[in-house]
């Protein structure tokens, strides 16, 4: 079998493969040697090859003797994050041996549903999520699951079931996910904004068969522009802006490095846009949605950098309700209510054991 053909099999496999499915293949030990000695396959772990750089975080998972997870998971599908995580995080499962250790990466143990879902090298992106949710900043938090809500990795209801396996005090995130939202510029500035009270919409129409990224108070149209693409879109915007005017809007554009690096700049210029229109009268300022989610706080959230009030689980929520007395009235829709804080308890689908990793807590097994 030429080495061109092991490659071409591997690659259709995922970019991984055993002795085993190549030899089914038609390679033999032969074949499989003089390839790796050719430097177009290498071995990550015994029994496996790969095509893949020997840096690639997928080869350095499976090399450890697990799956990628979490935030390295996801940045691998080219998930909304501002960087790559610094440690590469190995899902194994709960009584794995053998594990190889390997500098820059983190072993966290998964059971139940997580080991039977996913491909060779990575995790479901459900169970990535669910855990990304957790260890990363809260603006992060809610970009991820935009982007997977925006790009249909998920549906709705994968991510009502994603909020069911959270903490009770960062379930409320689901509040904050928009799955129009199209970059992670937009759904930063979407959620800095709300946090600081400020009314935003996504994606609103401008009546000239255009969308403007973010409406903010009815008056204010942020459009959140990366550099790359701005430079080819130049004249479209300046039309855009134009339009945005004779909406009653005013335009204000946002770069990566504005948003990224001085946010303090881009704040003031946001309350002072907003309060120079309110003093011309032209626009009232939109009503307050009594159900707008409240802000995280980094209070009580022991080692994640964020925490929400509680919520009770979709059962508990409707054993709550079966409890109240009938009043023959119909209620309206509603969300669960929101309890008071408490401490956040232990990530789901990962066991107590000794070293293992939860993303509500703090243990970790790094590699030295």
């Amino acid at each position: 079998m030429h080495t061109a053909d092991v490659v071409e099999a591997i690659e259709a496999a995922g970019g991984f493969a055993t002795r085993r499915q190549l030899r089914r293949a038609g390679a033999t030990d032969r074949d499989l040697t003089r390839a790796v000695r050719s430097g177009d396959l290498h071995r990550p772990r015994l029994g496996w090859y790969t095509n893949l750089p020997r840096g690639d975080a997928r080869v350095v998972a499976v090399s450890v003797g697990g799956r990628l997870t979490g935030g390295s998971a996801l940045f691998e599908l080219g998930a909304w994050m501002w960087e790559r995580p610094p440690l590469v995080t190995v899902s194994v499962p709960p009584h794995a041996s053998r594990l190889r250790h390997r500098r820059s990466s983190r072993v966290v143990y998964d059971d139940g549903d997580v080991r039977s879902r996913g491909g060779v090298s990575m995790v479901d992106v459900r169970d990535a999520l669910v855990r990304a949710v957790l260890e990363e900043s809260f603006e992060i938090a809610v970009a991820l699951l935009d982007w997977a809500l925006h790009g249909e990795r998920i549906t709705s209801r994968d991510l009502r079931d994603i909020a069911a396996r959270l903490p009770a005090d960062a379930r409320g995130v689901v509040d904050w996910v928009d799955a129009s939202s199209e970059s992670i510029l937009e759904s930063v500035v979407r959620v800095r904004l709300r946090q600081a009270g400020f009314h935003v919409t996504s994606q609103v129409p401008n009546g000239f068969g255009e969308r403007t990224d973010l409406v903010v108070e009815g008056v204010l149209g942020i459009e959140t522009d990366g550099r790359r693409w701005h430079a080819q879109r130049f004249d479209r915007d300046a039309v855009k802006d134009l339009r945005g005017y004779v909406a009653g809007r005013i335009p204000m554009h946002l770069s990566y490095a504005v948003v990224r690096h001085d946010w303090a700049q881009v704040l003031a210029a946001v309350e002072a846009a907003v309060a120079l229109h309110r003093r011309g009268g032209r626009r009232r300022r939109p009503p307050r949605d009594g159900s707008r989610p409240v802000p995280p706080s980094a209070r009580g959230a022991r080692h994640r950098a964020w925490r929400l009030p509680r919520r009770p689980s979709p059962r508990a929520a409707a054993r709550a309700r079966d409890r109240l007395p009938s009043t023959g009235q119909r209620q309206g829709p509603g969300r669960p209510p929101i309890l008071g804080p408490a401490s956040p308890g232990p990530a789901p689908g990962v066991r107590g054991r000794p070293g293992a990793t939860n993303p509500a807590r703090a243990g970790t097994a790094a590699s030295p």
